[in-house]
């Protein structure tokens, strides 16, 4: 009886077999390998350190190592698919654990919750940390902001001095220690033992306004809140930094590098070392998944990585869909060590076939046309759908929708599902050369042993007989008939894909949507008009945003933030007046992004368009400041001004009072700090005798900028009379 079966074969024998079709003989054993890393997990770490010892054996023996050794090793288990619903917070006796690579929404589980019989307090497992940074709160699908010292200062959980909340965050880079507000409010429940170590936590502080009161029904109507929060997670060793130590966490750096993410949710299974990975071709791949490709909105790096999983089910699924997500596979060099490989719409043959080896070909022009995908749809982890899986409308975009065929044999669906590809241009991209294979001619080759050298190797030319074309194919692993001495080798087609153009290639991402539960009727703040450094006369900095709201409100809340690198961090909170806002601090050079929304009431627009800006001064001259009120009078002796003047644009840093007596020089009497609009007093006396008659008295008022750039002048005038 003929035995057809998958195994693993190498031998110095084969390898020389013919010039044109020689493998190195390692190479042999990457494909089944390549199975073997996807599928097994619990790999003793003795067989995990001797691959290529193993390789070793097989090459000097010649041997046939079966398939019950990789039966032995395949059933066992670790990280899983993303999870389904990330952004929810749960509550659950037992948990996996999660991890989230790139920017990711996260919710969490409910690790200990209770309360004094006043204040409440939850805490909340997130995620394996370390993470990076938090770069947004959410409260009840509410987007908050959250100061450095845990107060959340956004209606409708501010009030004056303080706030009805607390959120405060440990990253869970393993130095943490007990929560001391649990470790006060439930000295018997909860211990200095009790420090959750290696987890990005939240504690959570819902403060009781009164029962009775019309604020708690606003903040706790429905219960306490849940939360989520938009957070840079885990931090990443890129083998191309000196400073990178590959053992020492505290070495790496957060990262959305698609090549390094994937080396690092293999890495997450305990029974993989550095030393099993070539890191040398992953730094090189790194550096290709960083090249800007063009998009439909700019330019944007080849292949990025966003998504969640967590740490159940088999390796196979996570690993697969990773690799979908960022358009990679997996690799092993010649020593057995792993790699993984950006895959080119138009990848290079690593091997080439030609008529002489093989005798024969079995050849399907595709599916059937019955059967044939006909429809290509896209989902992908979409930042613009609040970090859901979210499916790209595709409507005319051509390579995604063969009209014709869906006309005579009705729709049929290609679903490429790709939960950790953080971008709609890259999900199309993936998409479009998986549709093209999907629907392409395949077939079997079959040959001597020279196929042999096809182990390892995916993509080879092939001379058709009788044609004098070549092609090049993808090839799956090689199957031996031993009792006949053949190979059979499966192969798809590669399609001939014209170069992507994203004007007709790409579909726009899904607009952007609220956080769910959150419908404002309120009119949305336009894009703030500018942002200022301000230096005042005594040295003092600060940054103002300034914007032009419409409607009814009754609060304003301004937000801003900056950016590490090119990483933005957290919003911070502003003091916010009728026309501008404010914050202490010299942010000269920064790149940073403003915003602002209203609130009428608990109920919140929504934010305005962010302006994203590099912040400087702005020293042009201003204008008079703006009579409010007063005036001059004249007397005996001397001359009086009291008046209310303020200045009107957003660069004034200073009103500067001078005085001029009797055809004098103009002295300064006081230069004040002054933001625009705010109403400020000056009064002063001019003293005098004057031998006779009069002495007239002048007084002016200007308004500076940050560097002292004097503006228009607003004159008074009165006179001192002589006795």
């Amino acid at each position: 009886m003929k035995r057809l079966r998958t195994f693993l074969l190498a031998g110095a024998s084969y390898a020389a077999m013919t010039a044109n079709a020689h493998a190195d003989p390692i190479s042999l054993i990457a494909t089944a390998i390549h199975g073997f890393l996807l599928s097994s997990t619990a790999i003793a770490a003795a067989a995990t350190g001797t691959i290529a010892t193993v390789a070793a054996n097989v090459i000097v023996g010649g041997a046939l190592i079966g398939a019950s050794l990789l039966g032995g090793l395949a059933g066992r288990q670790m990280p899983s698919p993303s999870v389904p619903d990330a952004k929810s917070t749960f509550e659950s006796s037992e948990s996996a654990m999660t991890e989230g690579g790139g920017v990711v929404g996260v919710g969490g589980m409910k690790a200990f919750g209770n309360t004094d019989g006043s204040t409440r307090w939850r805490l909340v497992a997130r995620l394996r940390g370390p993470i990076d940074a938090v770069q947004a709160y959410y409260v009840g699908g509410r987007e908050v902001i959250v100061d450095s010292d845990g107060i959340v200062t956004s209606p409708p959980w501010a009030r004056s001095g303080s706030s009805w909340m607390r959120w405060e965050d440990k990253i869970g880079d393993g130095s943490e220690t007990a929560w001391p507000a649990l470790v006060s409010a439930f000295p018997t429940l909860w211990t200095s033992a009790h420090r959750a170590r290696g987890l990005f936590q939240s504690l959570l502080t819902y403060y009781n306004p009164g029962l009775t009161t019309s604020k708690y029904l606003s903040l706790y109507q429905s219960g306490v809140p849940d939360t989520w929060a938009i957070v840079r997670a885990s931090l990443v060793y890129d083998p191309r930094n000196p400073a990178h130590e590959p053992l020492d966490v505290a070495t790496w750096e957060w990262t959305e590098n698609g090549i390094l993410l994937a080396a690092h949710v293999l890495r997450r299974d305990p029974f993989f070392f550095g030393y099993d990975f070539e890191w040398d071709k992953i730094g090189e791949q790194a550096t290709k998944a960083e090249v800007s490709v063009a998009t439909l909105t700019g330019t944007e790096p080849r292949s990025r990585f966003g998504g969640v999983w967590n740490y159940e089910a088999t390796r196979s699924e996570t690993m697969q869909e990773v690799l979908d997500s960022i358009g990679a596979e997996i690799r092993l060099t010649a020593e057995g060590k792993i790699w993984f490989e950006l895959i080119d719409d138009a990848p290079e043959a690593e091997i080439s076939f030609g008529p002489r080896d093989f005798y024969d070909v079995d050849w399907s022009a595709g599916p059937e046309a019955v059967e044939r995908p006909n429809i290509c749809r896209v989902s992908y982890y979409s930042p613009e759908r609040n970090f859901e899986v979210t499916e790209v409308g595709m409507t005319g975009i051509a390579w995604a929708t063969i009209d014709d065929e869906v006309t005579r044999y009705g729709p049929k669906y290609l679903d490429v599902k790709l939960p950790f590809c953080p971008s709609a241009s890259q999900a199309q991209r993936i998409a479009r050369r998986k549709f093209a294979i999907a629907r392409g001619e395949h077939g079997n080759i079959s040959t001597n042993m020279v196929g042999l050298a096809a182990w390892g190797r995916y993509y080879a030319d092939v001379e058709w007989p009788d044609l004098d074309e070549v092609e090049l194919v993808r090839m799956e692993a090689p199957r031996i008939d031993d009792s006949q001495g053949t190979v059979e080798i499966p192969f798809v087609v590669w399609p001939n894909l014209p170069a992507w153009n994203p004007e007709t290639d790409e579909a726009p991402a899904p607009a952007e949507i609220p956080p769910l539960n959150y419908v404002s009727d309120l009119p949305t703040p336009a894009m703030p008009s500018a942002a200022l450094q301000i230096t005042y006369p005594d040295s003092s900095k600060e940054l103002r945003l300034g914007y032009a709201l419409t409607g009814d409100y009754s609060t304003i809340e301004a937000n801003y933030r900056t950016y590490t690198g090119a990483l933005p961090n957290a919003w911070q909170g502003m003091t916010e007046v009728s026309t501008f806002a404010y914050a202490a601090g010299d942010f000269t050079g920064q790149t940073i992004d403003g915003r602002v929304r209203t609130f009428d009431g608990d109920e919140a627009s929504y934010f305005s368009p962010e302006l994203h800006t590099v912040i400087a001064a702005d020293n042009s001259a201003c204008a008079a400041p703006t009579y409010v009120s007063g005036g001059t009078t004249s007397d005996i002796d001397q001359a009086t001004l009291s008046v209310v003047v303020k200045a009107a644009e957003l660069r004034a840093a200073a009103i500067r009072l001078q005085r001029q007596i009797n055809g004098g020089s103009f002295v300064t009497v006081s230069t004040v700090n002054v933001r625009p609009g705010v109403n400020m007093p000056f009064d002063n006396v001019a003293g005098g005798s004057p031998p006779s008659g009069s002495w007239p008295v002048n007084w002016r008022l200007q308004t500076l900028t940050s560097n002292g750039t004097v503006g228009a002048s607003l004159s008074f005038s009165a006179f001192i009379f002589s006795e």
